[in-house]
């Protein structure tokens, strides 16, 4: 259980309509660590969230989108944890805007996890706190079917996520107002980190 950041981590989460959670890095102990090969014969480490049902994982989709979000993740210089944070909402959000299915889960969860794979190699603590953000959104989608609309799993989904990150940024904030610089203000404020 990760009850540092408060987000409940059992496959039975994947179709939980409620889930505590505050912006934060994912426990290491959560994580497997998946020596993944790409085409071009470099094998990368992937962080795959241990509640990830493996299902996922064999989706054909799975593989083709790890590599290319591990190939087309953006330098780290240019995150920061709002930013990160959006850019897997809004990815998110794209993906299942038209389909919920396994394939689609697959593919965006490679996607994003490849992603979090590149940006590990230089920046391993917001990587954490990508997969935890990752990991409280889809927690908002279920693999199966829904007998609600898809716009209510996205809604509470968008919920989660703006809840989260408004309660970071008045972290942020109050950190900022004691004369600490915004980097370090940033870190202060993840919930679940050593102060």
């Amino acid at each position: 259980m990760l009850d540092q950041m408060q987000v409940t981590t059992s496959v039975d989460a994947l179709s939980s309509s409620s889930v505590s959670y505050a912006i934060g890095p994912i426990d290491p102990a959560q994580l497997h660590i998946l020596q993944a090969g790409l085409s071009d014969g470099q094998d990368i480490s992937l962080l795959v969230p241990a509640h990830l049902p493996s299902c996922v994982l064999n989706e054909p989709e799975f593989k083709v989108e790890y590599e290319w979000g591990y190939i087309e993740g953006e330098p780290e210089e240019a995150w920061t944890v709002p930013r990160l944070l959006n850019t897997i909402y809004l990815t998110l959000d794209a993906a299942f805007l038209d389909e919920f299915s396994l394939s689609r889960y697959a593919w965006v969860a490679g996607y994003l996890l490849g992603n979090q794979a590149r940006l590990a190699e230089t920046e391993s603590t917001l990587a954490l706190v990508g997969i935890a953000h990752l990991c409280a959104l889809l927690s908002c989608i279920p693999l199966e079917p829904s007998c609600c609309p898809p716009y209510r799993d996205l809604m509470r989904m968008s919920i989660l996520h703006k809840d989260a990150l408004r309660a970071y940024r008045a972290r942020v904030r109050t950190y900022r107002m004691q004369g600490t610089c915004f980097a370090e203000a940033q870190r202060l404020a993840l919930v679940g980190t050593a102060q």
